[in-house]
Parts: C-alpha cells; sequence; structure tokens
C-alpha cells in the first residue's frame, strides 16, 4: 500500500502535516519546488486559450485510426 503524506523540509528535517498509520515503513522523498505564488505556466497553450467545441471534434473510422 502506498500513502502520500505532505509535509516541508527545512533545517535538515521533514516535518510532516499528519502522522502516518505505519509503524515501519520504507519512504522515498520528491522534493516539489516551490512556485512562491508565481504561475507553473508562463505562457498559457494556445489549445487552453481557444478550447475546442464537442461539435469542431472530428469522428474517425477505425480504417482512418488504423491508417495513422
Amino acid at each position: 500500500m502506498h500513502k502520500t503524506i505532505e509535509g516541508v523540509y527545512e533545517d535538515g528535517k521533514i516535518i510532516l502535516k499528519e502522522i502516518p498509520e505505519f509503524k515501519k515503513s520504507k519512504v522515498m522523498v520528491t522534493f516539489v519546488e516551490e512556485t512562491d505564488g508565481h504561475k507553473v505556466f508562463r505562457i498559457i497553450p494556445d489549445i487552453f486559450k481557444n478550447p475546442l467545441k464537442v461539435s469542431q471534434i472530428k469522428k474517425f473510422s477505425k480504417e482512418e485510426l488504423h491508417e495513422r
């Protein structure tokens, strides 16, 4: 079973926001870079500026998909 718990690393210590249910377990620590309130995307991709309407989506047959 896997369990993800948020925490903070500061001054050589990891402080978890909740206590794990396990008495002993292997752990993997991933450090997530803080953004200091900045947006993750520096430039908004065009797909989000002009999203497709469902009516604009082309339906493909099995034969057309197989050719691709």
